[in-house]
């Protein structure tokens, strides 16, 4: 009989920024950086460090320690300090699947630079595992994974699981043991080193005794931790039989039994000088088990060896499961002011600036790719799982909402640059001198015709009344006046002072006509009215021609849907293709929450309360042929707090006698022809300690709901997780989206569509209503360990007293999801047609009408244009979310014309035919592809050439 072995590996899970801001904590790795070079340099029986799956904490230490970069590398090559494939640590549900994609692509090429990545998926970061992992690693070559937070025992009885994917794509996963990734940190390094059981009650601080300690003392940082200065010398070799064995026994549902991993580390954990003796001394105290350190590549390659695939049970779809707390579940509307402006990022950069970066470069527009980059970089550095979602210190909050606004404003001044210099490139002879001209961009990969608001300027000497717009072909698009003022707007000119331009700017609605799919056209500003500018007495007055979709001040109407507001500040929406009814829609739920950063938590003495108590101010505003709004202002009044304790076991929480009024805004929206009805909603939030939720009935009867995820659409239960006694955590039917959630029975459904919400729930009630999470609020409390925490109690960011704003659509169809064809629907919200006011140019050669690429089928999901890492190529990234193959075109209005079937990090695979700009498409249910394209001589981007309209 073969010897046990057990595989220990040295880690950390260093989190770039949770306890304390970035450079406190960048001033602990510069320290345990140090340290852990000198170890891994000079004791070869330390031989290899787990740099917790990421990079960025390199990056981050060489910006300081640029002379290191070297000895890193000569480790990394050497095997001894294992990194990636991560860039940063993402929490996964509040960014997007392409968000995911690109932090694995800079994760592993920046550990290629320094000798290569870890290739296995050490995973155990993030509250919640997406559906599509297994094809995301198996796409890029990485054949295993360490999965935690998490996969109940229920689903997963055994330590190892086939972990498998929408496509079918397997992924051979362990979830660890009892600990996870910090088995052998909790049950062996704690009572060698620190004579110390931890789970028990002696884990405490002896001051004096315990070690040297400093903490600052003066009225602004008193809250603030103490800090250890000096290094643990303690040694407790009679522990380490028990603790050994302890260590082993804990992975004691393994199908390997004599094949087991010890993973020594833990959040903010340094390296244990003292691990090769702990080890050494482990093999000596039980010799029938063999102690040694290993990585996690070898621990696998002995899992493969002795693992018979045939007994592994397979686990399906994603891996979160209760219950809450362990989760992280309820984190995911914490801070839900960093969710949206991080969707704004991830639209602006995504849906809009790289495509057109992309394909205007194929055309001879320039730009500064590393403008993107940086762009990316600090997108990315936003998405660790403590920032992203805010538990954290107010400080890092206000740190990461920095590092989002620069990927807007980069992804913003990118995209000016791109028009500019397509102004440059335009062809518009077939214009006069002084024309204003309108250049209308549609991102989507289908041709899009939409009412859009729009303010265009013209010269004051020109007296423009009232204007007009002209298509391409000469036609009038219909447009509805908004407002018309006077003003003084600067022209910025790199060799002179800024220009004043006195103009009328008119905002108004305009009906853009068909814009080409992923392309644009031009189209013209006519005056068709002038007016004497002194003139008092009497003003030209507005004619119309009837046919607005506003009726009184409580009604909105067009060929697809009614609206009927009601007094208590719901409406009533008719699907009038179906018939449809749908009666007292869009009200507000008002309840407590005594729960953390982490997980929801609703005090025993709990006050629900809805909008529907209140009267409400209601008003038509923007009436007209093309768009009309009506606006609900309802003042709730709410307790002003909760009252509990910190720990649930200290005393019973209630909320508040004291009431404190909570205004709430919405204007609805419904367009000429549209099919949804899009709401504007503001809260001024003037409450602590409560949870604020939108419901919308939907009159579905189904126990299941889809939301949009990573690349995929997730199915759930309305009830996770019920247990053999019918019991289950009501907090898990908070559920994931990314663009839409969405309730059918298959011949009906509605769907919420949105560009800044995270969480929903099908509610168990008889209207099955779509609750979608608007806001936590909650006291500023950080989980240092089990036993203690770091408070914060007069920092109140974390309490949202601010305004919030946000957008989102209600979209009843036919069929399902799919069939309503509701993430074209979405797409709306998400990758909204642009306007950009031009004047003329002369002596480009580009069309005023073109399309640079286009999908011909709705069910293929567009999740990427972008310009290749390495080459002059561009790539293409889409998916299938439904459950049937999907045929389709992929069509380029570019000098392309060679293709190739590329994996997710850009590696080149088969090539592909590619037919007239056109690439034959079959898409295997829930299958991710990524195409890329260039052009024949230089197996890159040419950038002589031009499309043709």
């Amino acid at each position: 009989m073969s010897k046990k072995t057990a595989l220990v590996v040295a880690h950390t899970h260093w989190d770039r920024e949770w306890r304390y801001p970035i450079w406190k904590t960048r001033s602990l790795l510069l320290e345990f950086m140090d340290w852990l070079i000198d170890i891994l340099e000079n004791d070869p029986s330390y031989e290899s460090f787990l740099m917790d799956g990421q990079t960025v904490c390199l990056d981050d230490y060489l910006e300081i320690r640029p002379e290191n970069r070297d000895r890193i590398a000569a480790l990394v090559k050497a095997g001894k300090l294992s990194v990636g494939p991560w860039y940063t640590l993402p929490d996964l549900f509040p960014i997007s699947g392409e968000c995911l994609v690109r932090n694995l692509n800079k994760g592993i090429r920046f550990a290629e630079d320094l000798g290569g990545y870890n290739p296995i998926a050490y995973h155990t970061f993030g509250w919640g595992q997406t559906a599509q992992f297994p094809q995301i690693y198996r796409d890029i070559g990485i054949n295993y994974a360490v999965a935690a937070k998490k996969v109940s025992e229920e689903r997963a009885p055994h330590c190892e699981f086939m972990w498998t994917a929408p496509d079918g794509s397997e992924l051979l996963t362990s979830r660890l043991g009892h600990f996870t990734r910090q088995n052998g940190y909790f049950y062996l390094h704690f009572p060698v080193r620190l004579n110390n059981i931890y789970d028990d009650n002696q884990y405490k601080w002896d001051w004096g005794k315990t070690g040297v300690a400093y903490h600052r003392a003066d009225e602004n940082n008193y809250q603030n931790d103490y800090f250890r200065i000096d290094h643990e010398d303690g040694y407790f070799k009679e522990n380490v039989k028990d603790a050994a064995q302890r260590t082993w026994d804990n992975m004691d549902k393994t199908l390997v039994d004599d094949w087991r991993l010890l993973m020594c580390g833990c959040d903010f954990s340094t390296p244990n000088p003292y691990l090769p003796q702990m080890v050494k001394d482990s093999n000596e105290a039980i010799p029938e088990i063999e102690f040694r350190m290993g990585t996690l590549k070898e621990y696998f390659q002995g899992v493969e060896e002795r693992l018979d695939r045939s007994i592994v049970p397979v686990v399906q779809g994603e891996l979160r499961d209760g219950e809450p707390s362990h989760a992280s579940a309820n984190a995911l509307a914490t801070r839900i002011h960093i969710k949206q402006l991080n969707k704004t990022a991830e639209n602006s950069m995504i849906r809009r600036t790289e495509p057109l970066a992309a394909t205007l470069a194929t055309l001879g527009v320039t730009h500064s790719s590393g403008m993107i980059s940086k762009g990316w970089n600090y997108l990315l550095k936003a998405h660790p799982h403590d920032s992203i979602n805010g538990v954290t210190q107010d400080k890092t909050v206000d740190d990461n909402i920095y590092r989002l606004n620069q990927a807007i404003e980069i992804s913003e001044t990118v995209y000016e640059d791109c028009m500019a210099g397509m102004l440059k490139k335009l062809d518009l002879s077939a214009y006069g001198q002084t024309d204003t001209l309108l250049l209308l961009h549609n991102p989507q990969p289908r041709p899009v015709r939409e009412v859009i608001r729009v303010g265009i300027d013209t010269p004051q000497d020109d007296d423009v009344w009232t204007l007009g717009i002209e298509d391409a072909d000469g036609s009038r698009l219909a447009v509805q006046e908004i407002t018309r003022d006077e003003h003084k707007q600067p022209v910025h000119d790199i060799e002179a002072r800024p220009w004043p331009f006195y103009v009328d700017r008119h905002q108004l609605y305009l009906d853009t006509g068909e814009i080409p799919a992923g392309g644009y056209k031009v189209v013209k500003v006519v005056n068709d009215r002038s007016y004497w500018r002194e003139e008092e007495w009497w003003p030209a007055m507005r004619k119309s021609a009837g046919g607005f979709i506003g009726q009184g001040s409580s009604k909105l109407e067009n060929d697809f849907l009614k609206v009927v507001v009601n007094s208590d500040g719901t409406f009533d929406l008719t699907d009038k293709q179906s018939g449809r009814v749908i009666e007292g829609m869009h009200y507000f739920e008002d309840e407590g929450d005594t729960g953390d950063y982490w997980a929801y938590y609703a005090p025993y003495g709990n006050q629900i309360i809805t909008s529907r108590g209140f009267g409400s101010r209601i008003w038509m505003e923007d009436n007209g042929p093309l768009s009309a709004t009506i606006g609900i202002e309802t003042t709730m009044q709410v307790p002003a707090h909760a009252e509990y304790r910190n720990v649930r076991v200290q005393g019973y929480g209630k909320r508040s006698e004291r009431l404190v009024e909570m205004k709430i805004t919405s204007r609805i929206m419904l367009n000429k022809d549209s099919k949804h009805v899009k709401v504007k909603t503001s809260i001024d939030n003037t409450a602590k300690d409560h949870r604020v939720r939108l419901m919308i009935p939907s009159d579905i009867q189904t126990d299941f709901s889809d939301a949009a995820g990573h690349f995929t659409v997730d199915r759930r239960g309305m009830v996770h997780e019920i247990d053999d006694d019918g019991k289950f955590y009501p907090e898990m039917a908070l559920r994931p989206m990314s663009v839409f959630c969405d309730a059918s029975d298959g011949t009906n459904g509605v769907a919420v569509l949105n560009n800044c919400l995270t969480e929903f729930q099908l509610v168990d009630d008889d209207r099955r209503t779509i609750a979608l999470t608007l806001l936590r609020a909650m006291r500023n409390r950080i989980c240092t360990e089990s036993r203690v925490s770091s408070e914060f109690p007069e920092s109140l960011g974390s309490q949202m007293l601010q305004t919030v704003d946000y957008e989102y659509a209600i979209y009843p169809h036919a069929g399902n999801w799919d069939e309503g064809k509701v993430y074209a629907e979405a797409d709306k919200l998400n990758a909204k047609p642009a306007a950009t006011q031009i004047s003329m140019n002369h002596g480009g050669d580009l069309p005023t009408v073109a399309s640079h690429y286009a999908i011909d089928n709705d069910s293929l999901v567009l999740s990427a244009v972008k310009k290749a890492e390495d080459r002059d190529a561009i790539i293409v990234r889409l998916f299938n979310p439904t459950e049937e193959t999907q045929e389709g075109i992929l069509k380029f209005g570019l000098p392309v014309s060679k293709a190739w079937k590329n994996n997710m990090i850009e590696k080149r695979g088969e090539e592909i035919s590619l037919n007239d700009g056109a690439v034959s498409l079959s898409v295997p249910k829930g299958k991710i592809i990524t195409i890329e394209v260039a052009e024949l001589e230089t197996g890159g981007v040419s950038r002589q050439h031009s499309v043709s309209s």
